[in-house]
């Protein structure tokens, strides 16, 4: 009898225990929710992050904070969101910069992206850009390539740093192209930008984010964007693969993250409230103004994906000799 008690006594408590965690998760948000960002303030992923924290906020009914935690090469915000408690407060907004770039050219990384995050859903895409000083007399891609066939390693392709989408870009082209041009890493997209503008620099791989201003101050020619199509911000440049080179469909990506182990009733709210706030209109036309190309996209197999493109990335790395500073 004391026996049959006790059991019956675990399993109302068990049932309790269940109905609370259930209550607990159909009641979240029950308190602020923090969106790190592992960029600097101002810049175009900050503007982005922004965007989705404010919608986040609104339509969650409590506030979003952006918490920006740049540094090591995006691994230092990666980290701390990687070992936050997984109950949907803490979320992450990164790039492939987080996700499969630092496996591919460190030896060691310190969090697992293909296994240590909860995929929420990615956002968009920023597009890159090959493009040159404006009065170049070189003014397609075909006479780049045959003048650096021409003359090996005279022609300098600059990035905005080492081991960035930029630099991978580069060392894309460069391998499909079969020439040999000298990378000048910068630190960051305005120093090579005005380097480029000064001709001190020939060419330069940087986000059309950066380089549409500065087609309209007349300062810069675009020769070809990296996406597999044409970008609605600069729809009359082709792309690198309608030239010839193909296979070559390279961005910056997005995503929204949180810590491994979220509840799947606290995922499943997130993610529907993410893609409502990245097909809404008004977010839309709010992307559009500094070059975001808004598109959700729910993934089945987040390991799978990124450990596919982080091998692809370590294949880049590994041919051009890309490696951490």
């Amino acid at each position: 009898m004391k026996s049959t008690a006790l059991t019956v006594v675990l399993g109302l408590l068990g049932l309790m225990g269940g109905n609370s965690l259930a209550l607990a998760e159909a009641a979240y948000p029950e308190k602020p929710l923090q969106l790190i960002v592992p960029f600097p303030p101002g810049g175009a992923s900050d503007v982005v992050a922004r965007i989705i924290g404010g919608e986040l906020e609104t339509r969650l009914g409590k506030p979003a904070v952006i918490m920006n935690r740049p540094g090591g090469g995006t691994t230092i915000a990666a980290k701390e969101v990687a070992r936050a408690a997984p109950d949907g407060y803490t979320l992450f907004f990164s790039s492939n910069s987080s996700f499969t770039l630092p496996a591919a050219v460190k030896e060691s990384v310190p969090y697992d992206a293909a296994k240590d995050f909860e995929p929420i859903g990615q956002t968009g895409k920023i597009t890159l850009a090959l493009v040159t000083y404006k009065d170049n007399p070189i003014t397609d891609v075909a006479a780049l390539v045959a003048e650096a066939k021409a003359n090996p390693d005279k022609l300098s392709l600059a990035s905005f740093g080492v081991a960035t989408v930029s630099h991978f870009a580069g060392e894309l082209f460069k391998s499909a192209a079969g020439v040999k041009m000298v990378h000048l890493p910068y630190k960051g997209s305005a120093p090579a930008m005005n380097d480029l503008i000064g001709k001190h620099i020939q060419y330069h791989v940087d986000t059309v984010i950066a380089v549409k201003p500065q087609i309209e101050a007349g300062t810069v020619k675009v020769l070809a964007v990296f996406s597999g199509k044409r970008t609605p911000y600069l729809p009359d440049v082709p792309t690198l693969a309608e030239l010839g080179y193909t296979g070559i469909d390279f961005s910056s990506w997005g995503a929204v993250v949180a810590p491994k182990g979220l509840p799947p009733a606290v995922r499943d709210k997130l993610t529907v409230t993410l893609e409502e706030i990245i097909k809404s209109p008004s977010v839309v036309d709010r992307f559009s103004k500094v070059g975001f190309e808004p598109g959700f996209m729910r993934y089945s197999d987040w390991e799978g994906a990124i450990g596919k493109e982080t091998a692809e990335m370590k294949e880049i790395a590994q041919r051009a000799g890309i490696k951490e500073e």
